[in-house]
C-alpha cells in the first residue's frame, strides 16, 4: 500500500458476465493462469494497462464514460432530504478504494483522500424535476460530459439527484452550497441534444411511469471507464441500495466520521499472470497477420462522403427548460438558444461501408428501452428451446435490428439492395472475467448474488469479437446457436490478447513501438454492435411489487450504458443491458454523426420487433421474419 499523499501536494505536478455458461470449459485454464503470477506488472493500486489507456484520453478527446440510471422510490412514510442522501452516496463510496481515491499523475496509481467517509470528497449537484422527462436530459448531459483529470482533488466519478421541488435544498445550506458543477466554470458547457422521438411508443419504447402519488427521486451516477468496468457502475448502485432503507433516512446521525474508508485496492488483472515468449508467440503472429491482412470497413457517417440526401426525423420539442441545478451549475444558454434545430446541424451524409479515413464524432444520444418479467421469462424459455442463450439472442437481435438500418437506407437513397446490404456483419460482446479474482468462488459454484468478486470496483472485463453471416433467409435460431458457440471459443482468443498486452508492457522498448501504432481512432464502429449484458440478478433493494411493510425503496427504472463518441468505439451500436427481478432495461447508444435520426428511430423499432416475434416464432423463422 502506497502511502497515503495529500491531492493538493501533487496537484502541481500533475502526478455478468455474458460467457458465464464458459465456466465448465474454463475453469482449469483460468485455475491455471491465476497462479502463473510470479512478479507484478504494476503497483497493487496502480490503474491496468487498459485503464491507463483510458485515463489518457487526450484532452480535446471524448472521454470513456459510463452511467447508470435509478428511479427510486421511496419507503412509506419516509422521505429523502438531500443531505441524507448524499451521506448514503458517501457511505456507499467508502466502501470501494477506488471511489474514495485520485490518481497520481507520476505513477498512476489511486491514492486514499481521507480516512473516515465524513471527509470524502464527493462530486453532486442537485436538479429540478419539471416533468417526467428531464432525466433523460441529465443522462445525456452525464455521458457527454468529461471529467477534468487534472484536478485531483475531485474523484473521477460524480453523482446527479433529481428531485421535485419540495424536496430541493435550501439556498444557503451546506448541501446547497457544496454542490459541484458538471462542468468547472473555467470551462465552457456544450449542449447535447437529444434527436430520436423521445415520444415515440411502442413495444419496448415506452418506459414504465410511477404512480402519480409516488415519492421518488432519480439519481445518476457516472465514471470514468479508468476505475472499473460495467460490473463495477453495477456493484456501487447495489452497494447504494443496500442502505437506503427508513433506517438509514430516519437515523438522527449516520455517524459518518466513524466509518472507515477503504484502504485495499481492488486486485489489478494484469498482476494475475506473468506470460512466457512462448505463450504469447502464437496469439501474436495471429493478431500481425490479422492486422496485415483486409482492412475491415468502417460503418456510419464522415464528413469525406457526402450525401446526396440526407433526410432526418423533426427533433422533438423539450418539454420544459432544463432542470435547475443549483448556484454551481454552469451557465445556461438563453432560451432562444436553447429551441431546438428541425434536424441535426451539418446532417452527417449516407451510412457507408467503405473505408474512412477520418472518424470526426458528434455526441452520444441513448435510447432507453424496457421489457418487463413476463415477457423476458417467455422470451428466455423459448430460448431454452432452442438450445441457445439470452446473451446470443440479444446479439442476434442486435445484428438484425442493423440490418433493418443497413435496408433502410440504401432504400432511402436509392441505391442497390443486391449489391450494398451486407451479408456479414461484425459484432463485439464484453464479457467478464471476475472468475479468476481471489476472492470469487464462482469456479467452485458459488451463488453469484453473494459473490465478493462481483462487489469489487475495478477493471475485469475482456471481449469477444467475431463476425455473422446474416441475411434475409437466415434462420433466426440458427444465428443464435452459432453466436453461443463463437462466444464460448472466442474467449480463450480474449485471454490470450490480453496475456500478449501484458507481455508487451513488461518491456518497455516494444510496449513503446507498439504504441506509436495504435490509433484508436482507426478502430472506431468497425463493429455493426457492441452488446455488455451484466446479467440477470434479483433486486438489491425491494422489488416494485412489494407490500408496505417493506422499509426499503423500490426501483421504478434503471439502466446503465458506456457512452459511444469515443475513439475506439468498437460498435455502430453499443447496446448495454441490465435485468433485475426479470424487468430487463436496455440502454441503446450511438454517435450522433454515425447514426441519423431516422436510422437510429429503424433500429430502436427493429430490434424490440425483433425480440417479440422471437419469443413467439418456430425453428424455421428467418431474419425476414424479424425484422419486415
Amino acid at each position: 500500500m502506497s502511502q497515503l499523499l495529500t491531492p493538493s501536494g501533487a496537484h502541481n505536478s500533475k502526478s455478468a458476465s455474458i460467457a458465464g455458461s464458459t465456466k465448465s470449459r474454463t475453469a482449469s485454464l483460468l485455475s491455471n493462469w491465476s497462479t502463473s503470477s510470479q512478479r507484478s506488472v504494476v503497483e497493487s493500486n496502480g490503474l491496468s494497462i487498459t485503464e491507463r489507456f483510458f485515463f489518457k484520453t487526450a484532452p480535446d478527446k471524448q472521454q470513456v464514460l459510463m452511467c447508470i440510471a435509478l428511479r427510486v422510490r421511496m419507503p412509506k412514510d419516509t422521505d429523502a432530504s438531500p443531505a441524507r442522501i448524499v451521506d448514503l452516496v458517501r457511505i456507499a463510496q467508502a466502501k470501494h478504494y477506488r471511489l474514495s481515491s485520485w490518481v497520481d499523475h507520476a505513477t498512476l496509481g489511486a491514492v486514499p483522500f481521507c480516512e473516515k467517509a465524513k471527509d470524502l470528497p464527493t462530486n453532486y449537484r442537485f436538479l429540478e424535476r419539471k416533468n417526467d422527462q428531464d432525466w433523460m436530459e441529465v443522462y445525456h448531459d452525464e455521458i457527454n460530459t468529461n471529467f477534468d483529470t487534472d484536478d485531483v482533488t475531485r474523484p473521477l466519478w460524480r453523482t446527479s439527484i433529481i428531485l421535485p421541488k419540495e424536496w430541493m435544498p435550501a439556498p444557503g445550506t451546506e448541501v446547497f452550497e457544496k454542490q459541484t458543477p458538471i462542468v468547472p466554470i473555467h470551462r465552457l458547457k456544450k449542449d447535447n441534444p437529444i434527436y430520436y422521438d423521445r415520444n415515440a411508443t411502442g413495444f419496448g419504447l415506452t418506459i414504465p411511469a410511477s404512480a402519480p402519488d409516488a415519492k421518488t427521486f432519480d439519481i445518476m451516477f457516472t465514471f470514468h471507464h479508468c476505475l472499473g468496468d460495467g460490473l463495477s457502475m453495477f456493484a456501487f448502485a447495489r452497494t447504494f441500495l443496500e442502505c437506503t432503507d427508513s433506517t438509514h433516512f430516519k437515523a438522527d446521525d449516520l455517524k459518518l466520521d466513524q466509518i472507515e474508508v477503504s484502504k485495499t485496492p481492488p486486485p489489478v488483472l494484469d498482476n494475475l499472470f506473468d506470460p512466457n515468449v512462448l505463450e504469447v508467440v502464437p496469439a501474436a503472429m495471429g493478431m500481425a497477420f490479422k492486422a496485415l491482412g483486409k482492412k475491415k470497413k468502417r460503418l456510419g457517417h464522415s464528413d469525406e462522403n457526402p450525401s446526396p440526401t440526407s433526410p432526418g426525423l423533426p427533433l422533438p420539442e423539450s418539454n420544459s427548460k432544463k432542470p435547475f441545478a443549483g448556484p454551481t451549475a454552469s451557465p445556461d444558454v438563453d432560451d432562444d438558444e436553447e429551441k431546438r434545430p428541425s434536424r441535426p446541424p451539418s446532417p452527417p451524409d449516407q451510412i457507408t461501408m467503405g473505408p474512412l479515413t477520418k472518424t470526426g464524432t458528434g455526441h452520444t444520444n441513448v435510447r432507453f428501452m424496457h421489457f418487463n418479467t413476463d415477457f423476458t421469462n417467455t422470451l428466455r424459455k423459448r430460448a431454452k428451446v432452442e438450445k441457445t442463450s439470452m446473451a446470443a439472442v440479444l446479439v442476434v437481435a442486435s445484428l438484425a435490428a442493423c440490418r433493418a438500418v443497413f435496408v433502410h437506407g440504401v432504400k432511402r437513397d436509392g441505391g442497390d439492395l443486391t449489391k450494398q446490404v451486407p451479408k456479414n456483419q461484425g459484432w463485439v460482446v464484453t464479457n467478464s472475467i471476475r472468475h479468476i479474482l481471489p476472492q470469487s468462488k464462482l469456479l467452485q459454484g458459488g451463488d453469484r448474488e453473494t459473490d465478493e468478486a462481483l462487489k469489487v470496483f475495478g477493471g475485469y472485463a475482456g471481449s469477444v469479437s467475431n463476425n455473422l453471416k446474416i441475411t434475409d433467409d437466415s434462420l433466426i435460431w440458427d444465428r443464435c446457436r452459432h453466436i453461443k458457440r463463437s462466444i464460448l471459443t472466442s474467449f480463450r482468443s480474449s485471454i490470450q490478447r490480453m496475456k500478449v498486452a501484458n507481455y508487451a508492457y513488461r518491456h518497455p522498448k516494444l510496449w513503446k513501438a507498439a504504441e506509436k501504432r495504435i490509433d484508436l481512432s482507426k478502430l472506431s464502429r468497425m463493429f455493426s454492435c457492441e452488446v455488455a449484458n451484466l446479467g440477470a440478478w434479483e433486486y438489491p433493494c425491494a422489488t416494485p411489487d412489494a407490500p408496505d411493510s417493506d422499509d426499503r425503496v423500490r426501483l421504478d427504472y434503471f439502466g446503465g450504458g458506456l457512452n459511444a463518441s469515443f475513439d475506439g468505439s468498437r460498435g455502430l451500436f453499443s447496446v448495454g443491458i441490465i435485468t433485475l427481478g426479470g424487468n430487463m432495461n436496455v440502454f441503446v447508444c450511438y454517435d450522433t454523426k454515425s447514426v441519423l435520426p431516422d436510422e437510429a428511430e429503424v433500429f430502436f423499432k427493429s430490434f424490440a420487433q425483433t425480440l417479440e416475434r422471437m419469443s413467439e416464432t418456430g425453428r424455421k423463422a428467418t431474419v425476414a421474419d424479424m425484422i419486415y
